[in-house]
């Protein structure tokens, strides 16, 4: 499965085609060797992913999908979809399928907070569009669930696409905000 999607090159405010794909090991070793070094850095955290290269054979259930955008051969996103876990919580959809957003990121070069301003632009915005149309195509109507990191609630704040912020999730060990569209296909 390859999508060609569409960046914005911050540098030249060019639009390039990137690929969104299968996330294969090299993807994973881009996270480990390219994006480390620089979270590390900037006292960001992306240790999710170096684990999930570590867990990808053996620890993954029914229903876990992984997917990353690249340009040029390497990594710019990824984000990790659980397509039959779980479950909404808006009452008026409650215990309708949906897409859940376990993991979402984009390279370090793409983040304003570390690189201002970052290489590409819509990486994060991509990925999230992805996971609606994975819904669509699974017949869950779009709708999309996620607990947001706190450095991420502007960014999901911010998207046009019909999310509610159901506030902190008690059930969360961090406590995170949860968001979940409604049935976006009726937006």
């Amino acid at each position: 499965m390859n999508r060609t999607i569409q960046l914005l090159q911050i540098q030249d405010q060019q639009v390039i085609d990137a690929i969104l794909t299968e996330v294969t090991d090299r993807h994973l070793e881009d996270a480990r060797t390219l994006w480390e070094p620089i979270l590390e850095e900037s006292s960001q955290d992306d240790e999710y992913w170096t684990r999930v290269g570590k867990s990808r054979r053996s620890k993954f259930l029914p229903g876990d999908e992984l997917y990353a955008i690249e340009y040029e051969g390497i990594t710019q996103g990824l984000i990790m979809l659980d397509v039959l876990k779980k479950r909404c919580l808006i009452e008026s959809q409650l215990r309708r399928r949906l897409v859940y957003i376990s993991a979402l990121a984009t390279a370090p070069w793409n983040r304003p907070a570390i690189t201002n301003p970052p290489t590409y632009k819509g990486v994060g915005g991509n990925l999230v569009d992805f996971a609606i149309a994975r819904s669509r195509e699974l017949g869950y109507q779009g709708r999309i669930g996620l607990h947001a990191l706190p450095g991420a609630l502007g960014f999901y704040r911010k998207l046009r696409i019909g999310l509610l912020n159901c506030g902190p999730d008690p059930e969360e060990p961090d406590n995170l905000v949860y968001f979940e569209t409604l049935r976006i296909d009726d937006l």
